[in-house]
């Protein structure tokens, strides 16, 4: 925020990260089984690719301690197929994501994805959505680039204006982070409109940013908003839960969570919370930056709120 001053060292707030606990044990921190289940999902492999996936996740203790021939092999795949899956994920080639994988193994007792079934009673199904809800935080906080989590903090703290696009249900979304920065006081704006969006998108500039919110990252109305502001030298930003959707060639800086999709609640659901997740972490960022600043400015959002309860009590 242009002109705020920064929160001074001694001021800095220790947080302090525990492993989140659910009723089957410890619910741990993912990598590689989050972006094979997620590239599945979002339909981004080809079809050997999709079964080689499929038999990791199947297997993963035994593939853990397979040569790539042995998945070869097991998979029915070329080795070169196999290093080409490896990079699809991210990885420079099967070493470094049986690393990975081995190292994920090695970590906290794994969270078996359960499914819903006709015969859960009430709290076996809200336990498992509680789950999905934990587990898609945990799998985002792993596979969030902190790089581009800095670029986006520097960047809508310096910007002169920002505008948020999301439209279905990315748009509740879009919603809490408008909410929340204006609590801070930033210069920032949300239309709902989809025709609304491309106008405004098209009056950026440089020095303002555009903050696009699609969990697939294939919806229409917002990466042509993105793709246009991008067009007039705008910063442009997107979270998205898809790392290999449209809307990331629109974006400098692209901000990717995971999910994982269950019966009767569709990837993009477990996918909002992880976006909240986002959002929550971008707000307390610029929040830490701007400490006494955030904090008045706070102080005055809540004095306006109990007033205007008080006013609508008489």
């Amino acid at each position: 925020m242009p002109g705020l001053r920064s929160i001074p060292k001694s001021e800095e707030l220790s947080v302090n990260f525990r492993g989140l606990k659910g009723l089957n044990g410890r619910i741990h921190l993912t990598s590689c089984l989050a972006r094979i289940e997620s590239a599945l999902s979002h339909k981004n492999l080809f079809p050997v690719e999709r079964k080689i996936a499929e038999y990791i996740l199947a297997n993963t203790n035994q593939v853990v301690g397979f040569s790539v021939q042995e998945l070869s092999d097991a998979a029915q795949a070329s080795r070169a197929t196999i290093v080409r899956f490896c990079r699809r994920l991210g990885y420079d080639g099967y070493k470094e994501f049986k690393l990975a994988l081995a190292a994920e193994m090695r970590g906290a007792v794994n969270f078996k994805k359960e499914d819903l079934s006709r015969d859960d009673d009430i709290r076996s199904i809200t336990r498992k959505v509680f789950q999905s809800d934990l587990q898609a935080i945990a799998d985002s906080l792993e596979v969030l680039d902190d790089a581009e989590m800095e670029k986006a903090v520097e960047a809508l703290d310096n910007a002169s204006r920002i505008e948020l696009f999301g439209v279905g249900s990315s748009a509740s979304t879009a919603l809490d982070a408008y909410y929340r920065f204006l609590g801070l006081g930033l210069p920032v704006s949300l239309v709902n409109d989809p025709y609304m969006q491309a106008i405004v998108s098209a009056q950026l500039g440089p020095g303002q940013v555009a903050f696009a919110i699609s969990h697939s990252g294939k919806t229409e109305e917002v990466i042509f908003a993105l793709r246009k502001a991008k067009e007039t030298g705008a910063i442009t930003i997107c979270l998205t839960g898809n790392n290999r959707a449209e809307i990331i060639r629109h974006a400098d800086i692209k901000l990717v969570t995971a999910s994982r999709e269950t019966s009767f609640r569709s990837q993009a659901m477990a996918g909002r919370i992880a976006h909240l997740s986002v959002v929550d972490a971008l707000y307390v960022n610029l929040a830490m930056r701007h400490f006494d600043e955030a904090r008045e400015h706070i102080r005055k959002a809540d004095e306006i709120i109990e007033e205007k309860r008080r006013s609508a009590q008489r």
